[in-house]
């Protein structure tokens, strides 16, 4: 995990010669998160769109967890036979850092059993920023490195173990160390250097080990963000 921080860090240290301003800033919000659970070719499965795992349903709630971060923004020059005076504040940026972030869900047995799954991560965004005068509009795609997982039985069930259903035992070996996201979303600078952004993150591929599952994270995220070299 140390190489690849050290790589993020040397990409953008080469690529910031070209860049007409460096802004450097920190992010702190929160997030609602959930997954999607599909059991692959299972005749049970076949059509329905409820979650499951092994072919069993399992109810699936969103999750309440944080976020926060190091960001690093690089603006680059527009030719300038495409700058208008009336558009002069269009700006084009390509942004990255490290973020940390808590996401997971609630997940709900046949049986009545609650657990909430907790998974942190690290993120490696790299976004390409468009700025219209307050607005920003982002889109690109952003790594997640697993950090920690955390299963926790929030509400167990009076029923006997000859229960219809057996609950799913949850482990950190379940996940891939990563999961590639595809983010994209919109900001509003309310004040110079701090601003809001609401964004979406969905995972491109299959975020669990488990053969024959298929396990996807799906998020929302509010963040503020602190220019710093604008606040100081």
């Amino acid at each position: 995990m140390i190489k690849k921080v050290i790589f993020i860090f040397l990409f953008l240290c080469s690529i910031s010669a070209y860049s007409q301003k460096v802004n450097v800033g920190l992010n702190l919000g929160t997030g609602i998160s959930s997954q999607s659970l599909n059991s692959l070719d299972s005749k049970y499965t076949a059509g329905v769109k409820f979650n499951t795992i092994g072919g069993i349903p399992y109810q699936v709630d969103s999750y309440i967890g944080y976020n926060y971060g190091l960001m690093v923004e690089l603006y680059f020059d527009l030719p300038s036979s495409s700058i208008d005076d009336d558009v002069s504040y269009n700006k084009i940026s390509l942004k990255s850092g490290l973020n940390y972030s808590s996401q997971g869900l609630e997940i709900e047995d046949g049986n009545k059993t609650r657990f909430r799954n907790n998974l942190t991560y690290l993120q490696i965004p790299i976004i390409l920023n468009f700025k219209f005068k307050k607005f920003n509009f982002f889109l690109g795609p952003q790594v997640h490195l697993l950090n920690n997982f955390k299963s926790t039985e929030v509400r167990s069930t009076s029923l006997s173990s000859s229960a219809t259903t057996q609950s799913f035992d949850f482990k950190k070996e379940n996940y891939n160390e990563k999961d590639p996201n595809f983010v994209f979303g919109v900001g509003y600078e309310f004040y110079e250097g701090l601003s809001i952004q609401i964004k979406s993150l969905r995972s491109m591929k299959n975020t669990t080990s488990i053969v024959g599952e298929e396990w996807k994270n799906k998020s929302f995220e509010i963040t503020l963000n602190y220019i710093l070299n604008k606040l100081l």
